[in-house]
């Protein structure tokens, strides 16, 4: 309209507009007529779902469906919805339709992803220890764990290779399942590990037996692994102590006893364990993830023999061309908010599932996320679930009471969270604290 007023022709408008003639023209005419920049007006037609029938489409989706069904899938609900309950849309809808719905609400609930809940009240501590050990590792560090169950299957038919990559027979005979135990040296990436039958006891005591005599004479040896039984056995503790030197822990020692015994620094060789639900914390998983990749994954055995003979080359061809120890750059930034908001939307949402012993321990590891790691928390965080907690508290005693055992208990630590979280808003808000925030 500017350009048109100040007599520009139409070819000059289209070269600085960058636009089409007839579009110059169009608006041109559309001022001269109205003076108005108004579009015209289209027919056009009314979306024929409205907001609130999409909201209902939504909460029907998203929400447990028949019996026996553990979700919904597009189909089967356009069938339902149009056959069997249509006054709840009020019209018929297609999959198509729905899909579209959930895309633009970005809700996906068919797909399902696994996730380790932290319960383990001392996590965060134990946490901080093995990411020290890591980034400041001591010279013999080692990382072990058993990767258990490994099946020889046999492949029956030949793998066929296409421009798309292989395909490989679904059918399969089997052969039996072997054992692996690795120990994975920090320092230098090397891998020692043994097939075996079982991880009894005396199996994980004669291994451990073999790798520290291939150690240095004397030296300061570190080991993480996680909370098997098998890990604080007493016949490992006396394998522990007759390497290095001392006497062993008293035979009616209780397991935490031969725990404690074992990650004591008194001794040359010392255990480092992970926490409980905290195994991805271990190094040797990143290498066994390796070995499932390019060594275990799409492979055919056809025996025991077979698997063991396999998985000894892969170490070879590891430890002679491969290599190398893993850059350890996790750290812990923001898990602890994650767990307070974890456990927030579990109160508010009153899940199904929740026992009084998970409870008891979600409290324990609030009160000390709230004493020693207050500050990795943002201040609205805790406040959201302290409010949960006063707002849910009948779902909360609902669940505690199920256990006659451990009601007092969780009962006790329910009380002193609440206190906890109290205490600390409050001291955080109070006009002292301001001025010297």
């Amino acid at each position: 309209m500017l350009l048109q007023r100040a007599k520009l022709s139409v070819r000059l408008c289209v070269w600085y507009l960058g636009c089409s003639p007839s579009t110059v023209r169009r608006w041109g005419a559309a001022v001269e007529v109205t003076g108005q920049l108004l579009d015209r007006k289209r027919s056009g037609r009314r979306p024929l779902f409205t907001e609130a029938m999409r909201l209902k489409l939504v909460a029907f989706y998203c929400q447990s469906p028949l019996a026996g069904c553990r979700t919904w899938s597009l189909r089967w609900a356009a069938r339902y919805l149009n056959n069997k309950r249509p006054e709840l849309i009020g019209c018929t809808i297609s999959a198509s339709t729905i899909h579209r719905i959930l895309q633009t609400h970005s809700l996906r609930p068919h797909l399902v992803k696994y996730f380790l809940h932290i319960s383990d009240p001392d996590f965060f501590p134990k946490m901080e220890h093995l990411i020290q050990l890591y980034l400041q590792p001591p010279p013999y560090l080692f990382c072990f764990d058993e990767c258990t169950g490994i099946q020889a299957l046999e492949r029956i038919g030949v793998t066929i290779t296409t421009d798309n990559g292989e395909k490989t027979e679904f059918e399969y005979r089997r052969h039996g399942t072997r054992d692996l135990c690795a120990f994975f040296d920090v320092s230098s990436g090397e891998v020692f590990a043994r097939c075996t039958d079982n991880h009894r006891q005396d199996t994980l005591a004669d291994l451990f037996e073999e790798h520290f005599l291939r150690q240095p004479e004397g030296a300061e040896l570190h080991y993480i692994l996680d909370n098997l039984p098998g890990h604080s056995t007493q016949l490992l503790c006396e394998t522990v102590a007759k390497r290095a030197g001392v006497p062993p822990p008293p035979n009616s020692s209780t397991a935490p006893q031969r725990k404690q015994w074992l990650q004591s620094h008194d001794k040359r060789i010392v255990f480092h364990f992970t926490p409980f639900h905290g195994s991805w914390l271990n190094m040797i998983e990143i290498w066994f993830g390796i070995l499932h990749l390019k060594c275990l994954k799409g492979q055919s055995f056809c025996s025991a023999d077979n698997l063991i003979d396999t998985i000894v080359a892969f170490l070879s061809t590891w430890n002679e061309h491969f290599a190398h120890p893993f850059d350890w750059k996790y750290t812990g930034e923001g898990l602890a908010e994650k767990v307070v908001c974890r456990l927030t939307d579990w109160l508010l949402l009153e899940k199904d599932g929740m026992t009084s012993k998970f409870i008891h321990k979600q409290f324990l590891l609030m009160t000390n996320l709230a004493n020693d790691y207050w500050s990795q928390v943002p201040r609205k965080r805790w406040q959201t679930l302290l409010e949960a907690l006063t707002r849910k508290g009948r779902y909360v005693n609902r669940v505690i009471d199920q256990d006659k055992k451990r009601q007092l208990v969780a009962r006790a630590a329910k009380v002193a969270l609440l206190n906890s979280l109290q205490s600390k808003l409050d001291s955080v808000s109070s006009p002292k604290m301001a001025k010297a925030g």
